[in-house]
């Protein structure tokens, strides 16, 4: 600010001295400058005036001059959009069963917190599975109830031999059941050779009859044909017997093993001295089949949004925190499982859904920084990377879009608001820069001061690009290798004012 000061006042010397200092046709002025034969056009590049300085104008200003420079910079793009909530940034609340509104916790626009309750619903189907779930308690109790009246009777040695009685008595009866199922097979086997017997003797008298038709009459032979498929028939029936009996002993073998098996773990059970009892064998299925159905009973009470001692009552909660956006019920009103009765938004992170020119549509990748502006929010920037690119792309204009999520934690971002911004891509390009000293403001647009020889500038409008540290890219309006004014533009720009340069846009700044 010193400096500015500085020239402003060597600029008032310099006039100052012109006017008092005696004339002399050959003396030579501080500085000249001319008006440019027409103007540049808004948004537009073009040289918009001369200025001619002094030696001792330029030593007394500072003026350093230097040639633009080529810097490789991002590329980027420009891309706008809206903004949308999703995700797990929105949820709406449906009751987990039918129910009636009694009471309604909160409006539209309140601020809630995640877990809290909304609304308070009335169940007659919960109320129904609370009792199933007060049955199941009820039942659990008792088992339970049981099997230690059981430990405590195996305690006392109540269990033992009459068990051992009982399986030496099964373990009896299983093997003379396996011996009569042998027994029977053995009878229908015989059966099944007898009927097999007399199955072939009756096909080879059909076959001789057949042979001596001549001999035999059509009656008899249609009598021994009879028979023949009769004994067929009987054959068959003795194959299903047979079958039969094969089976019943299989069974009957099984049942004597599994019998065998348990008659063994009775007598080491009973030699062992331990204490057990089938009657305490089954309290303890007993007992665990009513746990599991009480936690069956529980899940399915907690799984309709109940608790155990809460009665018919429902409580609608809001899984996340944020405001509620929708309330779509009223008090008495029943809502089903498939209605909506409260949408909650939190926006604490809004998604950007930009549109990226087509021509550029491949360049952009997941993790390319964006750097967006809001009219909501002025004066302030938001920075996000692109989290997708979607792939379908407009229909009419064929843009490409891009998600972008936004930290919102002050909420100056509403759903639905315009941004726009830059995208910055992974593509390096070779741009024309130069310093931010040496940029200056006429009527608002931002202008170079180009030096033609030793002292004297062009005044030029020029289009800027991307943004550095300390330095601008120039887009338009200044070549590869043309020196600028990088120091003392502050009193160019002064002397341009004075003389209603720059198309005139600045006069009486």
């Amino acid at each position: 600010m010193s400096k500015q000061v500085t020239f402003v006042a060597l600029a008032v010397l310099v006039l100052g001295l012109y006017f008092v200092w005696p004339k002399n046709e050959s003396s030579q002025p501080a500085f000249t400058a001319s008006a440019s034969p027409m103007g540049v056009a808004e948004n537009q590049a073009g040289r918009a005036g001369q200025v001619k300085v002094t030696d001792e104008a330029m030593q007394l200003a500072e003026i350093r001059v230097a040639p633009a420079q080529l810097r490789t910079v991002e590329d980027r793009l420009t891309v706008s959009g809206a903004l949308e909530s999703g995700g797990d940034q929105i949820a709406k609340i449906t009751p987990k069963v039918t129910g009636k509104v009694v009471r309604l916790l909160v409006q539209i626009g309140d601020q809630v917190q995640a877990g809290q309750t909304l609304a308070l619903l009335e169940s007659a189907e919960l109320a129904q599975v609370q009792a199933d779930y007060g049955q199941a308690v009820a039942e659990s109790r008792a088992q339970d109830s049981n099997l230690a009246r059981q430990q405590q009777l195996a305690r006392l040695g109540q269990f033992g031999r009459p068990q051992l009685e009982a399986s030496r008595s099964q373990a009896l009866e299983d093997e003379r059941a396996v011996h009569q199922a042998r027994h029977h097979l053995e009878e229908q086997q015989a059966l099944l050779r007898h009927s097999a017997a007399e199955r072939d003797v009756l096909g080879l008298k059909v076959q001789r009859n057949q042979e001596l038709k001549e001999l035999v009459s059509g009656q008899d032979r249609e009598r021994t044909l009879a028979d023949l498929k009769k004994a067929e028939a009987d054959l068959a029936a003795c194959q299903a017997r047979l079958r039969g009996a094969q089976g019943d002993l299989v069974l009957a073998e099984k049942r004597a093993a599994i019998t065998r098996r348990a008659l063994s773990r009775e007598e080491k059970v009973y030699s062992g001295h331990y204490l057990t009892s089938r009657e305490l064998v089954e309290a303890q299925a007993a007992a665990e089949m009513a746990r599991v159905r009480l936690h069956s009973a529980l899940d399915r009470l907690r799984l309709m949004g109940g608790a155990p001692s809460q009665g018919d009552r429902i409580a609608l909660v809001t899984p996340i925190g944020g405001r509620v956006q929708e309330l779509a019920v009223t008090l008495g009103e029943t809502v089903p499982v498939e209605k909506a009765a409260f949408t909650v938004v939190n926006l604490d992170k809004v998604w950007a859904r930009l549109g990226v020119s087509a021509k550029y549509g491949s360049q952009v990748q997941t993790g390319d920084l964006v750097e967006l502006t809001s009219e909501s929010a002025p004066g302030h920037s938001f920075r996000g990377r692109v989290s997708s690119v979607l792939a379908s792309s407009d229909d009419t204009t064929r843009a490409v879009y891009v998600l972008v999520p936004l930290a919102n934690r002050q909420g100056w971002l509403k759903t639905g608001n315009y941004v726009q911004g830059t995208l910055v891509t992974a593509v390096r390009r070779q741009k024309l820069t130069v310093p931010e000293t040496a940029l200056q403001e006429h009527g608002g647009r931002p202008t170079l001061y180009v030096s033609r020889h030793h002292g004297e500038f062009d005044v030029r409008h020029v289009v800027l690009g991307a943004k550095g540290k300390d330095w601008r890219e120039v887009s338009d309006g200044l070549n590869a290798g043309e020196k600028v004014a990088t120091n003392g533009t502050f009193y160019l720009k002064s002397e341009a004012l004075k003389s209603s340069l720059s198309d005139g846009c600045c006069a009486g700044e």
